[in-house]
């Protein structure tokens, strides 16, 4: 009886061990099956951008839109790679050398870190870091502090009809170069991205990107009624309020978002 005993206890530390044994061996399996994936999409990733540089260099197309998305795209990788190759401005040189650079920083990445770096690619923060928060924060900044609207209003007090009529054309081009400009690519890339974020922050996004858009668009609207003074839009406080409630609403939005995200910016 002792020895059937010795027999059973035998098989049971045998059996545990052998499907321990085969659980160490699964995990195995599946963690270098998530490695060589991300060293795979990686790859397609720099490959993509391979493919942007050369179209960039033979101006196949809009140069300045596509420039834009390709520049978002890079260093949204190089930084989820720990890369110094980054992308500023159009320059075929400067495309040339950060490409080369990416590719040769893209090849020493081993399983373990690739995994590291597709999980930093397609995280919500860093995509909102890279590819929109500067320019986001831009925008926020040109709808409240640096109103152009409000800035013409008191520049124009004592102006003639003459002098603020052609003082109109130059602040429109500065609206719409600028934040109007600004405010489209970070449409342009949360619409790229939007499945990496949750519902919520999407809600969060959009709705921000509107209030900013109506923003904007009043701005536009305010300094253009000045070429019939009559018209003067800030005779309305109804039309100033609602400027107002939509950039607040706005704010409250990104705030949120931000905050949630982990990336507040104090003075908001």
């Amino acid at each position: 009886m002792k020895n059937s005993r010795k027999i059973a206890a035998g098989v049971t530390v045998l059996t545990v061990a052998f499907s321990l044994m085969g659980c160490t061996s699964k995990e195995s399996i599946s963690k270098n099956t998530k490695q060589e994936e991300a060293q795979k999409e990686i790859k397609i990733e720099l490959t993509f951008l391979q493919n942007e540089c050369d179209r960039l260099i033979n101006k196949d197309e809009d140069i300045e839109k596509t420039f834009q998305s390709y520049k978002n795209d890079f260093n949204l990788l190089s930084t989820s790679v720990n890369s110094t190759a980054k992308v500023n401005k159009m320059n075929k040189d400067e495309l040339e050398i950060s490409i080369n650079n990416l590719e040769k920083d893209v090849d020493k990445l081993n399983g373990e870190e690739a995994f590291k770096a597709y999980t930093k690619y397609t995280s919500p923060k860093t995509i909102y870091k890279v590819t929109m928060m500067e320019n986001l924060r831009s925008v926020v900044d040109a709808t409240d502090r640096n109103d152009k609207s409000i800035d013409f209003f008191y520049d124009h007090l004592h102006s003639s009809q003459k002098e603020i009529n052609m003082d109109i054309n130059p602040t429109v081009n500065d609206i719409r170069n600028g934040p109007v400009y600004k405010l489209s690519i970070v449409k342009d890339e949360l619409q790229k991205h939007r499945d990496t974020f949750s519902k919520e922050q999407l809600e969060q996004l959009e709705t921000a990107t509107k209030g900013f858009d109506y923003s904007l668009d009043t701005q536009l609207k305010t300094i253009r009624s000045y070429k019939n003074i009559v018209k003067n839009p800030y005779t309305s406080n109804k039309y100033d309020y609602e400027e107002e409630e939509k950039y607040n609403g706005a704010r409250t939005y990104l705030t949120d978002f931000e905050s949630n995200l982990g990336v507040a910016k104090p003075e908001y």
